[in-house]
């Protein structure tokens, strides 16, 4: 590990003394390891008759072993066993769910497990666990495997407290005393992590001691509560002020480059005292290839041909229609095959079976309508409806064949539809801007959606009461007001601290925005303005990566009648 510095820090040398200092010293490392286990190897004798009334009060309370043995992952995930006094009635350990959290109203609490679990003494046979080497006093508290897994889910980076040995006591335990509520979990695990974070990327021998008589002092204070609050909390805030310890945000100073990992961890996680905007990249792909058009037409189902056999009767004015197969019906020759084919080719055919019939037959072929080769004008469009190509039109020549649009017409959400999925193309850029790259020729089938200023509307997705479509009016919509009109987030799941808003310049430019939604209730930031078709996504998970967000919101955003753009789709799902 590299090691670093808090660039802000006045602290002199001795309280900034890291552990990676150290790794460059194993004699270092060893000395203070072997410290340790000599120091719980000590406590353990000096508070052997403490263990002796406490085994009898144990026993004598309840049924059961006196020490309650149980699998934690301790450094790197290496499982150990870890032991404490039991607190809880026998079979208690069967229901996963205390795992995750026990109550301190669990009627399976012993009463005497009570009082030591309020006073953290049953962790005291983790000394043992000390002088084995498995823990070390001051680490991040060893916890279930499967709460480790949830939290390792649901928390960015959170693996990374195993980067260290578990401790009997660590930062967390001085500074956050009680869990929150059950659907709190996640977010009191979170805040603790923060000062796990901390404590990794600094620790030393000195902050070790520090924690160590903070923890003393815990105790005394949970021991003597007839003495005033104030004279035991002292002391710790002049320490914590000093080390800046159990601040309200643990991880959150800027730290030279410790390594890239802990970048990641502190930039995903979020929830920081920043502005609400907090990530802004904007993302573009190329325009839709225009492949060059053949200028000569092929005939398709459909059309309607008109058919001149000149001077013979009931053959001089012919009009048939190219058949689902590609077919024409005429006198004599009966089904002859025409799609793909062109006019010129067409006429050399008849003439040739003609000529069976007639000397020197004269036949003229032309398309007298052209219906093989739709394009659909759907929306703020003149003259909206159905054209047919009649040979290479690119989009301008389309527009114009609808007599352009209406004045109601949203172009930053024009959209041209091809083969199911939005083609890479920029209408505004290119009736506005005059950008001529995005003047692509249209194929048969195209789809032009040109949709009304009176439709704009975004789309709120995620652990929101009513997922679905958000109008605007003629009031700027903002992200507050986009949250309340879908019922709000789902308080007991929603991370407002990682909401992510997908925005849509065009069908090729747009922005991946991270918003930390929580400063902006708190006040600290002003309120995000909304634009037209933004996809607003509020998770109830961490976010490791923008393809997570696709996935997510894709199948509602279909229900709700919105569409992902191409720049997201090329970006993401297909991979540029």
């Amino acid at each position: 590990m590299t090691a670093y510095t808090d660039r802000n820090s006045t602290r002199p040398r001795w309280a900034s003394w890291q552990f990676s200092d150290w790794d460059n010293n194993g004699s270092a490392v060893s000395f203070w390891g072997g410290t340790q286990r000599l120091i719980a190897l000590v406590a353990i004798i000096l508070l052997a008759p403490l263990f002796a009334l406490l085994f009898i009060a144990v026993k004598a309370t309840s049924k059961g072993p006196f020490i309650y043995k149980q699998t934690r992952p301790g450094l790197n995930g290496q499982p150990f066993t870890a032991f404490k006094i039991r607190t809880m009635l026998s079979g208690a350990d069967k229901d996963s769910k205390r795992a995750r959290r026990v109550d301190t109203n669990d009627p399976m609490i012993t009463p005497i497990g009570r009082i030591l679990r309020d006073l953290k003494l049953d962790e005291l046979p983790q000394l043992m666990n000390v002088v084995k080497g498995e823990m070390a006093l001051v680490g991040p508290r060893p916890i279930a495997p499967t709460l480790q897994s949830e939290l390792e889910s649901k928390i960015a980076g959170f693996s990374r407290r195993l980067s260290v040995q578990p401790g009997l006591t660590s930062l967390a335990q001085v500074c956050l005393f009680d869990n929150e509520a059950d659907d709190k979990v996640i977010e009191d695990w979170s805040t603790r992590f923060e000062a796990e974070l901390d404590y990794i990327y600094r620790r030393s021998a000195v902050y070790d001691l520090v924690i160590i008589g903070l923890t003393v002092m815990f105790l005394a204070k949970k021991l003597v509560r007839r003495i005033p609050k104030k004279l035991f909390l002292l002391l710790p805030i002049v320490i914590l002020l000093a080390l800046s310890a159990c601040s309200e945000r643990l991880a959150t100073r800027s730290f030279t480059r410790a390594d890239a990992a802990y970048e990641k961890d502190v930039r995903a996680y979020g929830d920081r005292q920043e502005p609400a905007i907090v990530d802004i990249e904007p993302v573009s792909i190329p325009v839709e290839n225009s492949v060059a058009q053949d200028p000569i037409y092929r005939v398709g189902s459909g059309d309607l041909l008109a058919i001149n056999v000149f001077g013979e009767e009931g053959l001089n004015d012919l009009r048939v229609s190219v058949d689902g197969e590609g077919y024409i019906q005429v006198p004599f020759l009966e089904r002859v095959a025409v799609a793909g084919r062109s006019v010129a080719e067409i006429q050399g055919t008849l003439k040739e079976g003609f000529a069976r019939q007639f000397r020197n037959p004269w036949v003229v072929v032309d398309v007298a309508q052209h219906r093989s080769r739709p394009v659909y004008l759907v929306g703020q469009f003149n003259k909206p409806g159905v054209v047919y190509l009649q040979g290479p039109t690119n989009l301008l020549q389309a527009v114009s064949m609808a007599s352009g649009m209406s004045d109601n017409a949203h172009l930053s959400g024009a959209r041209l539809w091809r083969g199911g999925e939005i083609a890479a193309v920029d209408m505004n850029a290119l009736l506005v801007d005059g950008r001529a790259a995005h003047n692509i020729y249209l194929e048969s089938g195209d789809t032009i959606v040109v949709p009304s200023n009176s439709d704009n509307k975004a789309y709120v997705m995620g652990a929101v009461v009513r997922a679905g479509a958000v109008p605007f009016s003629n009031e700027p919509m903002t992200l507050l007001k986009a949250l309340t009109q879908v019922g709000g987030p789902i308080k007991a799941t929603a991370l407002l601290s990682q909401v992510r808003v997908i925005r849509t310049n065009s069908a090729v430019e747009g922005q991946l925005i991270l918003v930390n939604a929580k400063d902006i209730l708190k006040g600290r930031a002003p309120d995000l303005q909304l634009q037209p078709d933004d996809i607003v996504y509020v998770p109830d998970n961490w976010i490791e990566s923008w393809n997570q967000v696709i996935r997510a919101v894709t199948p509602t955003l279909q229900l709700a009648g919105g569409a992902l753009q191409p720049f997201v789709q090329v970006k993401f799902l297909k991979g540029e």
